[in-house]
């Protein structure tokens, strides 16, 4: 059999061929990553238990199991990541039943529940918009708020992370962490993708 037509399914490949990575150390993580090759460097294929949208999922990642629900088209989940920089977590909310024209309304009350006031940026790409904005709070915390709305068809992603510096960042090392991080998390959302019937 030549090497071609190996498979690249996490699932079926030997445990000692995986990438040396948290999310394939986690049975529950692994079950939702489509290849073992990466889609750029850090970075797996993700297909979501409804079928709905893909993403690029990070290689230190892990979904929490425990948490984890799927029913009637919504689907809610978080994700706990690790560096030596910054603790994150993602926490994603998947509801096929949202419109377009709930954008403004989803907003309002994502900016309500957080109290406090958000700047959302927007950013259209093919097939959906990215509503997104940058928060820090009293605490030290940080992170992003965001709604990924599905332009063609019914279906909207909302993602809010929360962050805080590693305890051995100085306040100006924090400062530039935040900077980053802001960067990679948009440049991430972009990777979010509705997926139509069709494909």
């Amino acid at each position: 059999m030549s090497e071609e037509n190996q498979t690249t399914d996490p699932e079926k490949v030997d445990t000692e061929k995986l990438p040396n990575v948290k999310a394939f150390e986690d049975e529950f993580t692994k079950g939702f990553i489509q290849s073992i090759n990466e889609t750029e460097e850090g970075f797996y294929p993700f297909l979501s238990e409804t079928g709905a949208y893909s993403m690029k999922f990070p290689q230190e990642g892990v979904i929490d199991e425990r948490g984890y629900y799927v029913q009637d088209g919504t689907e809610k989940y978080s994700i706990g990541l690790k560096d030596n920089n910054v603790s994150t977590r993602i926490n994603i909310k998947y509801y096929q039943f949202m419109k377009d024209e709930f954008m403004e309304s989803s907003l309002q009350t994502l900016e309500e529940n957080f109290d406090l006031p958000l700047q959302f940026q927007e950013k259209k790409l093919d097939g959906r918009t990215i509503q997104r904005a940058f928060y820090e709070d009293e605490d030290g915390y940080f992170g992003v708020v965001a709604m990924v709305q599905n332009t063609e068809n019914n279906g909207a992603i909302e993602v809010t992370t929360l962050s805080e510096c590693s305890k051995g960042n100085a306040d100006s090392d924090c400062n530039q962490v935040k900077k980053d991080y802001k960067t990679t998390i948009y440049h991430w959302l972009e990777s979010i993708k509705f997926i139509t019937e069709s494909e």
